[in-house]
Parts: C-alpha cells; structure tokens; sequence
C-alpha cells in the first residue's frame, strides 16, 4: 500500500494504535483514510483499533459517516473502534449526532482505559 501520510499505526500489544495526521478530513481524504484503516485493522483483527484524533480540528459530515462504515466494517468481524483525544468540537458534534452512543469514545495515551482492552 502506497504512503499517503494520512495515518501513522503504531502496533501495540493489546491494540492496534492509529494517529491520524491531517487536521482536516474532508471528502477529498476521507475514503482514503478509511481504507487504510481498514488494512491496517486487518492485519491485526483480534486487536482493538484504536484512532488517535488529536490533529484533527475538522470533519464534516461526510467524513463522520466515513467513520460510521468503519466502524460497520470493523464490528462485523468483532473488532473494538475507539476514538481517542477527539478535539472539543469534534466530540460536540459527535455528541449532537448522538454518535457518541455508538462510537467508543476515549481519552489519554493509548485511547483505552487504564491503557488495557
């Protein structure tokens, strides 16, 4: 898979750890993120994902719903998606759409409670 700098995964013990670069996901870098999620989720399907959003500042709705197919894709073959460090207004709009019952939402290094799945 070619390099588009988009994501940087960090292979952890207990998770698969994304940092997502861009600060803005939009409809021009969107499905591609989403693909390479879902590559590198795959390679380690008994391990959580875990998506570092601490650059991004923006994302519209379209690239809210990119998330959603992730997230579809990722519970269909019983893999955990959180979302780690989201930025203030990200997690309001996450939180206006009521995503925020369906998405796993965390905060700190490793995204995950006490840094264990």
């Amino acid at each position: 898979m070619p390099d588009t700098g988009l994501i940087v995964v960090e292979r952890q013990q207990d998770a698969v750890l994304i940092h997502v670069q861009p600060e803005r996901l939009d409809e021009t870098n969107s499905a591609v993120l989403r693909k390479e999620i879902s590559a590198a989720a795959a390679e380690s399907p008994q391990l959580p994902v875990v998506l570092d959003m601490a650059k991004v500042s923006f994302m519209p709705s379209l690239s809210l719903s990119e998330l959603v197919l992730i997230l579809q894709e990722l519970r269909g073959r019983g893999q955990r998606l959180v979302l780690s460090n989201l930025q203030p207004a990200l997690r309001q709009m996450i939180a206006i759409t009521h995503l925020d019952r369906v998405f796993e939402l965390h905060d700190g290094p490793s995204g995950l409670p006490g840094g264990k799945t």
